[in-house]
């Protein structure tokens, strides 16, 4: 995540410093930037909105992976057999 994030973070701030030295006018950089940050912020929004939807999925999987996890350690000690298992 922190190598994504960092990728994400100097993509930004090289392309802002490029469009800053880019020879052209004032005028036209600053409406080329306020496309970029609408786009930036539409891309933002879409992101919030498809974690919103993989979070409980990702939650499911995680108490799946516990379970399976813990009825392993009980098959493993020869405390409970591994298919009847009750957690």
């Amino acid at each position: 995540m922190g190598y994504f994030r960092g990728l994400v973070h100097g993509a930004a701030v090289g392309t802002v410093v490029g469009l800053c030295v880019a020879p052209q006018t004032g005028d036209k950089t600053r409406a080329q930037l306020r496309v970029m940050s609408a786009a930036a912020r539409e891309g933002a929004m879409t992101t919030g909105r498809a974690l919103s939807r993989a979070k409980p999925m990702a939650s499911g999987a995680v108490h799946m992976v516990a379970t399976a996890r813990h009825r392993g350690e009980h098959a493993a000690n020869g405390t409970a057999s591994a298919s009847g298992a009750a957690v």
